[in-house]
C-alpha cells in the first residue's frame, strides 16, 4: 500500500479480540489489524471499495462487507488470511452479527440470514 497517511477516515467502531484490534476505512476499504497494548500495524488488507460496517468477531473469525457487495471473511490473528468471499447481490454498508449460529448481513435491500446446511452440521 503506497500512500502519505496511516490511517484514514473512519465511521466504524473497532473490534477488539484477544489482543488485536480490527478497524476500518472508509474510502478504498481498508481493513487494518493493530495491536491492541501498542497501536503497531500488524497487517492491512484492501477490499477495493468502500467499508462503510464495523468490523465484527465470531467464532474465530471476522467479518466486513463492503460497497461493491462483497462479504469479507477473515480468520482472527496476525495474520491477513482471508478465508472466503460470499458475494452478496446489493451493498453490504451494516455491521453482520451472528446470533445462535445464524449469521445476519443486511444489503442495502435485504435483510438475509445465513447458517450451516443441515447436511454441513452432520
Amino acid at each position: 500500500m503506497n500512500r502519505n497517511f496511516i490511517f484514514g477516515r473512519t465511521i466504524s467502531t473497532a473490534a477488539v479480540y484477544d489482543g488485536l484490534v480490527y478497524i476500518s476505512e472508509l474510502e478504498g476499504g481498508v481493513l487494518h489489524c493493530l495491536d491492541a497494548r501498542t497501536g503497531e500495524k500488524i497487517w492491512d488488507h484492501e477490499t477495493q471499495a468502500d467499508l462503510w460496517g464495523s468490523p465484527y468477531y465470531v467464532d474465530g473469525k471476522i467479518f466486513i462487507g463492503n460497497d461493491d457487495g462483497n462479504l469479507f471473511v477473515f480468520k482472527h490473528g496476525k495474520k491477513d488470511e482471508l478465508l472466503t468471499t460470499i458475494q452478496m447481490p446489493a451493498k453490504v454498508r451494516s455491521t453482520p452479527v451472528a446470533v445462535n449460529g445464524v449469521l445476519y448481513v443486511m444489503t442495502d435491500n435485504h435483510l438475509y440470514a445465513i447458517a450451516p446446511s443441515a447436511r454441513a452440521a452432520k
